[in-house]
């Protein structure tokens, strides 16, 4: 990983007065930075050549934010650490192959993953509420827990570049909700390999 930064205490609401004297609440997290350029750690050779910006990671750090579980939803803090690193490592799975969602598209960054046609509930038809909330610079509107919840997301993201993929977690799809059959329930999502893409991960790691 290249131009890294040190993480600084946020997360967090922060109480300020407006022109007006009115104290309002600003939500204060630390996003990567956008001068810099990431590699992910342990990488296999489909994904070792691959760099990512500040600002890829910051976007990707969204969707994540909108796709998974916040505490409201999933409490216990290690259930949704394990959601998202789950949650990371099926767009970690997509990266620089292709059939997401044709072998037309080959994704090279985060971005592109998240904006595959149709792929996220989050991004399209209509971009999610927390998705569209999480954007510079209305974030800093958001409240205690939505604020607490963004910064697990890029902290999350911030882990995986530094540790690199997990081999428990090789899925390829996701629904949200715990019930049902098919697949297997990781905090508050249902996650799969499905067989296009065990026949890619057997062919390339």
């Amino acid at each position: 990983m290249s131009g890294a930064s040190n993480p600084a205490k946020s997360g967090k609401v922060t109480p300020k007065h407006d022109t007006k004297g009115i104290e309002v609440s600003i939500c204060q997290v630390s996003w990567f930075d956008k001068t810099s350029t990431f590699t992910i750690a342990n990488s296999p050779a489909r994904t070792a050549a691959l760099s990512f910006s500040g600002d890829d990671l910051n976007y990707f750090a969204r969707v994540l934010y909108a796709e998974s579980s916040g505490a409201g939803a999933l409490p216990d803090l290690s259930d949704r650490k394990q959601e998202k690193e789950a949650l990371i490592n099926v767009f970690y799975f997509r990266l620089n192959r292709k059939g997401y969602p044709t072998n037309h598209y080959v994704a090279t960054t985060f971005t592109m993953v998240c904006n595959a046609p149709n792929q996220f509930q989050s991004v399209m038809p209509h971009p999610a509420a927390k998705l569209v909330k999480s954007a510079d610079p209305g974030y800093a509107s958001l409240n205690k827990a939505e604020c607490s919840d963004l910064q697990e997301s890029i902290d999350a993201i911030r882990d995986f570049i530094s540790a690199g993929p997990n081999a428990a977690y090789t899925y390829d799809n996701f629904r949200a909700g715990s019930s049902g059959t098919h697949g297997t329930t990781i905090g508050g999502s249902r996650f799969w390999l499905s067989t296009v893409g065990k026949g890619l991960s057997d062919a390339t790691p």
